[in-house]
């Protein structure tokens, strides 16, 4: 398991446009949240700044996750894997553990950053956005895994494709949902914690959750659709990619 690690994250920071991405994302997680605020001059107001843009970054990430994992398809390293006599298990979750879980650092470190810088300016609501952080982190890891679990599943470069697809289809999804029930799911926090079966389903679903992050308060219920939509998210794709890679068909 190790050496399938380090040998993933060696190929991986070779790659050009991951640094690439990492700089942009550095930039987007710093910067955006103080812009997208009418006034971020406090973590509470930083945190709900972060929380409005997870909709596009959720894409972003996914598209990153997916486009690593399957430049190994492309460039035939993968095959070697199997070729070495490494479990399905073990080839799989070392691709969740050397791309996911690093590309979700390198999104949530950044956001640590601003909202240190965030906190120096105001410290204002700093409680509530400390309870807030680790459902955050979740649901970045989601979309990470989620990204490399699907390129898996395809073991090719289709899969960005498909994570495209994917996260187009999520949000004209909460767009009609919104139109039907007469609620903007993705801001709509405080019906949250009233909610009804279409609220609990799309912000379940929904990969970035940002519905669910915005909610107000933190409670019981909303910690429970992270965990929820994690752990089927994970569960799913891991489950279909290792069935799938029991073939191995190379």
């Amino acid at each position: 398991m190790g050496k399938l690690i380090k040998a993933e994250l060696f190929r991986t920071k070779r790659i050009t446009g991951f640094w690439v991405c990492v700089f942009f994302i550095t930039l987007t997680m710093i910067v955006v949240p103080f812009v997208n605020e009418t006034s971020a001059n406090s973590a509470a107001s930083f945190s709900r700044g972060t929380f409005g843009i997870f909709a596009i970054l959720g894409m972003l990430v996914s598209l990153m996750a997916a486009y690593i994992t399957g430049r190994g398809y492309h460039h035939r390293t993968c095959m070697y894997e199997v070729m070495a006599g490494n479990s399905s298990f073990r080839i799989i979750l070392s691709k969740c553990l050397s791309i996911a879980v690093p590309i979700a650092l390198v999104v949530y470190v950044p956001h640590l950053i601003g909202l240190g810088i965030a906190c120096g300016i105001s410290s204002e609501g700093i409680e509530d956005v400390l309870l807030r952080e680790p459902l955050l982190f979740l649901t970045i890891l989601r979309m990470t895994c989620f990204g490399t679990l699907l390129t898996l599943c395809v073991r090719n470069m289709a899969g960005p494709v498909l994570v495209y697809v994917r996260m187009l289809l999520e949000s004209i999804g909460m767009i009609v949902a919104s139109a039907i029930t007469g609620q903007d799911l993705m801001e709509g926090g405080a019906d949250l914690v009233t909610a009804n079966t279409t609220n609990t389903v799309m912000n379940t679903v929904c990969l970035s959750q940002q519905g669910v992050l915005l909610a107000q308060p933190v409670d019981s219920s909303l910690v429970l659709k992270v965990v929820i939509g994690f752990v089927v998210e994970v569960l799913l794709w891991f489950v279909i990619s290792y069935m799938i890679y029991e073939k191995k068909d190379y």
